[in-house]
């Protein structure tokens, strides 16, 4: 469990760093309700900032109940669609085994593609997490993140 302190943080901060929109400008004011119907409808339509910040409302229970099983849902939709952000969050996820069992190796994988893509933040976790892998486990890593590489949307 020690990068659920990272991922709390950086699911704080998350509006910082989303493109604006009604949903994410909902979530500034703070208009949480309003805002879980917003964005509810903009991240069915696909819409990576809208699916994020669904994501961060489920896991923090921001105008809903929390519930981590669609929180990964969503963060992971986000994730798929070239968020960083997403998916650095989505390997914290599944690192900490919130919303599903923990996995190591998919969680190095998320992290590993979040910082390629250019989250900072990503750099030291995969530094962090890659001293705990065994030789074997950071073999599996490459081909998992060749599986992911190939479901991300440009």
């Amino acid at each position: 469990m020690k990068y659920l302190l990272l991922l709390i943080l950086v699911l704080v901060n998350q509006a910082v760093f989303a493109k604006s929109n009604k949903c994410v400008d909902l979530m500034q004011k703070q208009s949480y309700y309003e805002a879980a119907d917003v964005c509810k409808k903009m991240a069915q339509k696909g819409e990576r900032n809208a699916q994020f910040s669904l994501a961060v409302m489920y896991y923090q229970g921001n105008g809903m109940m929390s519930n981590m099983t669609e929180s990964q849902k969503w963060m992971r939709k986000a994730a798929l669609q070239n968020h960083n952000q997403a998916q650095y969050n989505l390997g914290l996820m599944v690192a900490n085994g919130q919303g599903s069992e923990a996995d190591l190796i998919e969680a190095y994988a998320w992290l590993k593609i979040s910082a390629e893509n250019g989250y900072a933040a990503g750099n030291d976790s995969v530094k962090q997490l890659g001293s705990e892998l065994s030789s074997s486990e950071k073999k599996q890593t490459i081909e998992k993140i060749a599986q992911i590489k190939k479901s991300l949307k440009n």
